[in-house]
């Protein structure tokens, strides 16, 4: 009765706790992807001073959706626009789908990110939908 633990119960501990940090990595390199694209977007409205990435190139309105799509985000933007006395502010919002396969459970998880405020040059009703615009996959 030396051992406590036998050999394979301490090989499935071992093995639950792996798969435990494999999980915690995987959600950690999904926030950070989408927290860089929510980044991307926040660069891309402030840059062009809120009127060209939303628009994309020519008439398209979801111009800046594609170009994510190309970048390999498929996961839900959303974007929408507040006026304030100043000028407008941008808010962005990402989201990861967290998805548990063993027991079928699946949700949202928003990541979100305001712009500076962007001083009356264009508001926000120069923006298609009152300001609003929301893709999904």
């Amino acid at each position: 009765m030396r051992e406590a633990i036998g050999g394979s119960v301490l090989f499935y501990i071992i093995l639950g706790f792996l798969g435990i940090f494999i999980v915690f990595i995987a959600i950690i390199m999904n926030y950070a992807s989408a927290y860089r694209t929510s980044n991307y977007v926040v660069n891309a409205i402030e840059q062009s001073e809120g009127r060209r990435p939303i628009r994309g190139n020519g008439s398209s309105e979801l111009g800046l959706i594609e170009i994510l799509r190309n970048k390999g985000y498929n996961n839900g933007l959303d974007i929408s626009c507040e006026e304030n006395a100043n000028g407008s502010v941008f808010h962005v919002t990402t989201y990861i789908n967290f998805y548990i396969p063993l027991i079928d459970v699946g949700f949202p998880i928003a990541i979100n990110n305001d712009t500076k405020t962007i001083y009356k040059v264009f508001g926000c009703s120069d923006l298609p939908a009152n300001g609003h615009i929301a893709a999904t996959n």
